[in-house]
Formats: structure tokens, C-alpha cells, sequence
């Protein structure tokens, strides 16, 4: 069953109510897009257009995880202030060029909140 990009924000924004700075999340890749998932449950989705792809660049980036090849994963550890900017990141339509500075901030705010907690994406 394929859960909808919808369900799969609601449950992403009902992790970030408990704040944590160790969640392990995966980024996988298959045919159709790429998604961000923890223990298996998928917490946000963008699909393979230019619009998805744009969003997957800077979901990585901020997570600093590197995207996978199709068919496969890349895991790492962000804190739910981290996860908050990616499910924000994955939301933005980047047919609007004001997407893409949006983008870049919340990457930065990331990458400072990685810098910050020492976290690796090694794991």
C-alpha cells in the first residue's frame, strides 16, 4: 500500500512533537520520487519532476545525507528542529523562483543546526 504524501506529513509533523536531537531517518529513492522515512514509516515524499528533485537536492543537503541511487537508501541522524525544515523544504513549489531562496535559508538553518549538535549522518 502507498501512503499518501499527505498521510505521510501528518504523521512527519506528529514526530516533531516531541522534540528529540537523535532521529534516525532514511532517504530512499524508487522509480517514481524520493522519500524521507523513520522505522520504515514514510514522513514525507516529493515526486521526480523538477519541482521534487529541486526540493530532494536541498532535503539532502540539509539532512547531509546523500541522495540515493534508485532502489536504494542513504540513513543519517537529525534532531525534530532539523526534520521541521525538510518537511518544509519537501512542501515548497520551486515553479515559484522565491522557492529557491526559501530553500536555501532552510538549508542553512540546517546545516548551523548539524554544525551545532555534532550530529553525523554516518550511521
Amino acid at each position: 500500500m502507498t501512503v499518501s504524501r499527505k498521510q505521510a506529513l501528518k504523521y512527519g509533523y506528529s514526530l516533531l512533537e516531541l522534540p528529540r536531537s537523535h532521529l534516525r531517518v532514511e532517504l530512499n529513492q524508487d522509480k517514481s520520487g524520493i522519500s524521507v522515512t523513520h522505522k520504515g514509516r514514510v514522513l514525507t515524499r516529493v515526486y521526480l519532476n523538477r519541482s521534487g528533485m529541486n526540493a530532494a537536492v536541498a532535503m539532502s543537503e540539509a539532512m547531509a545525507i546523500d541522495l540515493p541511487a534508485v532502489g536504494h537508501s542513504n540513513a543519517g541522524l537529525v534532531s525534530t528542529g532539523l526534520l521541521y525544515r525538510v518537511l518544509a523544504i519537501s512542501q515548497l513549489d520551486f515553479r515559484n523562483p522565491a522557492a529557491y531562496e526559501l530553500a536555501a535559508e532552510l538549508v542553512d538553518e540546517a546545516i548551523s543546526m548539524q554544525r551545532s549538535s555534532g550530529a553525523t549522518s554516518g550511521v
